[in-house]
């Protein structure tokens, strides 16, 4: 966890330069007829000294997608999207027309186990014994940049995140951090340090 003892550790890595906190928010996102259970990574946008400008769209959430971030999405026959799709879409940027529905938490899965299915605009939520609670309408995110080298991970503003946990009711917490490590001998000192 991010906290005082955790903070103390990481001081010891050699060749830490900076730590992020990171708070993750569970999501769908869809773009046509492609969807992927995922997580929205809040972040300080000052971690990406190439981002520059804040959040300026209100309420819609300024993506940060990470090169691979499209990966493992779905088309409504179960078939995964090819390499080619997602260059086509990455290549797009601003232009992409990408939405979000907020899922809720379980304890019981992994962030990379969150699942809803989802039709055209909408989608119908079920509880744990599979009764509908409520339609849910997708919204509409804006992509603002795509990171090269930083995997699957899709950042959005830390302002926006406190926004979407506020909507969710879910609690604002830390769940994982970002660091920016000097020299790759630093970094697997690093991985070692935190497996």
């Amino acid at each position: 966890t991010y906290d005082d003892d955790f903070l103390k550790k990481a001081k010891k890595i050699e060749g830490i330069k900076e730590i992020w906190p990171v708070v993750e928010i569970p999501v769908t996102i869809k773009i046509e007829d492609y969807t992927k259970a995922t997580v929205f990574c809040g972040i300080d946008l000052n971690a990406f000294t190439e981002i520059s400008g804040q959040d300026n769209l209100g309420n819609t959430p300024r993506l940060l997608l990470g090169s691979n971030s499209l990966e493992n999405m779905k088309d409504s026959n179960g078939h995964t999207i090819s390499k080619k799709q997602q260059n086509k879409y990455l290549k797009m940027g601003e232009q992409l027309a990408i939405t979000y529905t907020l899922d809720s938490i379980d304890s019981n899965k992994s962030s990379t186990e969150y699942s809803s299915s989802i039709s055209d605009s909408s989608f119908t939520a079920m509880d744990n014994p599979g009764n509908n609670i409520s339609p849910v309408s997708c919204l509409p995110c804006k992509v603002a940049a795509i990171l090269p080298g930083e995997d699957n991970q899709i950042y959005i503003p830390l302002s926006q995140a406190r926004i979407l946990c506020s909507e969710s009711g879910t609690a604002l917490t830390v769940t994982k951090v970002l660091l920016k490590i000097k020299g790759k001998t630093n970094l697997e000192n690093a991985k070692q340090h935190f497996e």
